[in-house]
């Protein structure tokens, strides 16, 4: 056993004991405390809790801080690790701190300023080692047991995050502890190093916590980045792990860097990267460096740090979920949860040893980095113009200024209305002039956070390797289907916009009915919650004039003669001003143009009983976001089913089954019969396999399966045409895969604004593509509602082939099949729950459609 491991085991360090003044209490190691050597269990997270609460009772260099629960009501906390005399003014240190990160408000710095590095473990649950190591981690600090450490708490403050996803973790610890054998079994094929479904890796709702740090749908990122922007860290590190047959993973990271990144921020990566290196060479553990693991999409616990002046880091061990506490791997050595520990250990006190080292400079060039924002911003838009009423909803502008708080993002009013302007329109994809006018909102790029602001609105975002690890494109404008420019012209904002009050009042007479004009998503939560409490609706087809006011079509009415119960108006009033919707009385069903509210054209709609599924075959994430969106952004109900039982389920008690992303061919024939009785079914990305290949005796039965046959018969044939396709080159091979893929890219796409699926969203809709399946249009029994046309590619890394491939093909639709419907949508209108604009394609699926 290295001496690392014997180290962590024993409680003291391997390179060198040296005596110190310990604590007025002695401090027990994490194996005396837990009563098992660390490493030779998982340790549930109410245990890790306990832990660092004893030692922050006994150690003045120790201060808790709680910041939140989970959904599972898990507590959320940080522990913050420096010398005592540090921790008697550390409300100072704090603040000394978010004075260089440009919080002007707060004055001059007072005092000494000290650099704090942030080390945040467990963020993905089945990923546990690294809680394992976080005990051992806050050990070493208060006792002194690795060389130096003493001296380190003198000059800074170490913040560690024992477990960021409680509720994934203790999903994993679960399994492990009640499938693991009494002796552990190193055989990766026994059961306990294969998770059921869907693993632990995720948290409540089944969200990769990991690719939420910038767009916070989730409870405890929202909570974490509040704590997080109380402290503005130098240094930040995730924790990971990976396949259980990869050596280590540490900084350098590989390309794409973001363009934003500074000089200083990519060397750091070096330093961090040697000194790691050095540690493992003398242990003789192998590592890479380089590959795989990038700084590109913003919403990473390495990216969103760096972007937020920063540097931040990943550290990926191998083992995951597979590793269990001993694992044979792939060169047959056994891989322990203890060798897994010691190399997270290591790289943790590595990582504030250089930080320590580095420690002037950290806090230089930190301040450096925000004073650049404030007077030399980088990029070519020097600010970014969001335009208000009418060209954009108040609440989808509410919606992206929340996310502009969240962010610590400032904003405000324009100001000199009037001006004439020239920039780029998100819309139009190209540089065009437009007035700036009293209600746009108007963000500078002269800001402290003036590069994350360039990397969440740039148009476009420059991708110097296309061998990226997730989404390559995202800005805001898109996201929320916003009117908006950037233009190279410096606007100084004015005060924020003061938030509007929406106030209903009981109208003297009894109206025959109540408008509501359909934009935005928040009014479809407010339908579903007016379905909450039994109150029925309708929705116009067609554009129609009363009273003076135009009405276009998905417009809502809640008609009296609907409502007989006692009590609407009242009821329906006091949603609405709940959900600061504004109603229009009528009082005559009789319309200036357009259809009468009596007119088939005006279709009453059903409170729809919903169903989604789960379980194998099903991607967790896909079901996850459909699942909160259901839950905590409709805030409509919805049953949860699994593939475990489905058979076993009538599903003609639902109106509405949705499908995400997943294989569920072998439920063909009860889906297909479902909707030929009548059901509903919303098929998302690789859910429309189901009916893009669905035949019975080699016959396609549905309209899509033989519009599939036909284009894969279409493009053989044209394949074979081209006697060059076969002679490719074996060492081209990866990148000529690239030319037909996509690394989430932002597409365009042309709506049939007169069909119920695209009420509300105009003529054009946004949506990241992250699959490169293309599917033909449907030739009969349906609608092709949404297209890829040739202009459909707006940003991101598509390639040259796929973005061919996708012209003129569908991106949204419904076909009829017998007495029923099916909604195709060729890629997440909802992707992890933050694109906005898509939500209420979501709704119209749900709602609408019929």
């Amino acid at each position: 056993m290295n001496k690392i491991l014997l180290s962590l085991i024993a409680g003291y360090m391997l390179w060198a004991f040296v005596p110190i003044s310990l604590p007025a209490q002695q401090i027990s190691s994490p194996s005396d405390f837990l009563g098992y050597e660390l490493g030779s269990k998982f340790t549930y997270h109410h245990k890790v809790v306990d832990y660092y609460q004893y030692v922050a009772e006994r150690s003045p260099r120790v201060k808790l801080i709680p910041y939140g629960q989970t959904n599972e009501r898990r507590p959320l906390m940080v522990a913050v690790v420096t010398a005592e005399k540090n921790m008697q003014r550390i409300e100072e240190i704090r603040q000394n701190n978010l004075r260089l990160s440009g919080r002007s408000e707060l004055g001059p710095v007072v005092g000494s300023k000290l650099p704090i590095v942030w080390l945040s473990y467990n963020v993905h649950g089945d990923e546990s080692v690294s809680t394992e190591a976080a005990m051992a981690v806050l050990h070493s600090l208060v006792t002194g047991q690795w060389e130096g450490a003493a001296e380190w708490l003198e000059n800074m403050v170490v913040v560690l995050d024992p477990c960021i996803n409680p509720d994934g973790r203790d999903r994993y610890a679960h399994f492990y502890n009640q499938y693991g054998n009494a002796t552990p079994n190193a055989d990766p094929l026994a059961y306990e190093h294969n998770q059921p479904w869907p693993g632990g890796r995720y948290n409540h709702y089944l969200f990769d916590l990991n690719r939420d740090w910038a767009w916070q749908t989730q409870i405890e990122s929202r909570q974490r980045m509040a704590l997080y922007r109380q402290w503005m860290p130098q240094v930040h590190v995730d924790f990971h792990e990976m396949g259980m047959n990869s050596p280590y993973f540490f900084a350098p990271a590989a390309r794409p860097y973001h363009e934003v990144i500074t000089p200083w921020q990519r060397e750091f990566q070096q330093l961090i990267g040697r000194n790691h290196a050095r540690y493992f060479d003398q242990e003789s553990w192998l590592f890479f460096s380089k590959e795989v693991f990038d700084l590109l999409y913003p919403s990473y616990g390495d990216t969103w740090p760096t972007f937020n002046g920063a540097i931040g880091f990943t550290y990926e061990q191998g083992g995951g979920g597979r590793g269990g506490l001993a694992v044979i791997t792939d060169t047959g050595d056994t891989l322990s949860l203890a060798d897994r520990i010691a190399h997270h250990y290591t790289t943790s006190m590595s990582t504030i040893e250089v930080a320590y080292q580095q420690r002037s400079r950290l806090l230089e060039e930190f301040e450096q980095y925000f004073q650049q924002g404030m007077n030399n911003p980088a990029g070519p838009y020097k600010s970014y113009v969001i335009k208000g009423e009418p060209q954009n909803d108040p609440a989808t502008l509410q919606a992206f200024t929340e996310l502009l708080e969240l962010n610590g993002i400032q904003y405000g009013s324009a100001q000199r209305p009037g001006r004439s302007l020239k920039g780029f329109d998100y819309q139009l994809n190209q540089s065009t002039p437009f007035r700036l006018e009293a209600g746009d909102l108007v963000i500078s790029a002269y800001q402290p956070l003036s590069r994350f602001v360039q990397v969440l609105m740039e148009p476009k975002t420059a991708v110097e390797d296309s061998a990226t690890y997730d989404l390559t494109a995202w800005a805001l404008p898109y996201v929320y289907g916003l009117q908006a420019f950037a233009t190279t012209e410096r606007l100084l904002p004015g005060e924020k916009p003061a938030p509007k009050t929406v106030r209903n009042s009981l109208p003297e007479q009894k109206p025959v009915g109540y408008l509501l004009a359909w934009k935005d998503f928040q009014d479809a939560r407010f339908l579903a919650a007016a379905f909450g409490q039994q109150l029925r609706a309708r929705f116009a087809e067609q554009p129609f004039r009363i009273d003076g006011k135009d009405y276009d079509r998905g417009t809502l009415l809640f008609l009296r003669t609907d409502n007989k119960g006692p009590q609407f108006d009242e009821k329906l009033l006091k949603i609405a001003n709940e959900h600061q919707q504004v109603l229009t009385p009528v009082y005559t069903g009789m319309v200036d143009s357009g259809k009468d509210f009596g007119s088939r054209s005006v279709r009453y709609i059903h409170a729809p009983k919903v169903a989604i599924l789960g379980g194998d075959g099903v991607s967790p994430t896909s079901l996850g976001e459909l699942w909160f969106f259901m839950e905590q952004q409709l805030q409509y109900p919805a049953t949860m089913l699994n593939t475990a039982y489905l058979g076993r389920v009538d599903l003609e008690e639902f109106d509405v089954l949705i499908l995400v992303s997943g294989n569920y061919g072998r439920f063909s024939d009860q889906i297909l019969e479902y909707v030929r009785q009548g059901g509903k079914v919303i098929a998302f990305e690789r859910a429309l396999s189901l009916f893009a290949n669905a035949s019975k005796d080699d016959k396609p039965q549905t309209q899509l399966a033989k519009d599939m046959e036909k284009m894969r018969k279409d493009k053989k044939e044209e394949q074979e045409a081209d006697p060059d396709e076969a002679l490719k080159k074996y060492s081209d091979r990866n990148r000529a895969f690239l030319t037909e893929s996509v690394e989430g890219a932002i597409f365009r796409v042309q709506l049939d604004e007169t069909h119920p699926l695209a009420f509300g969203l105009g003529t054009s809709l946004h949506l990241i593509k992250r699959n490169n399946t293309a599917y033909p249009y449907l030739s009969e029994r349906g609608w092709n509602v949404g297209t890829f046309q040739e202009s459909g590619y707006v940003a991101g890394f598509a390639g040259a082939k796929l973005r061919q491939k996708l012209q003129n093909t569908l991106a949204i639709g419904q076909e009829y099949l017998g007495s029923g419907t099916v909604v195709y949508v060729s890629d997440s209108p909802i992707i992890r729950a933050f694109w906005y604009r898509g939500r209420l394609l979501l709704s119209n699926a749900i709602f609408l459609v019929d």
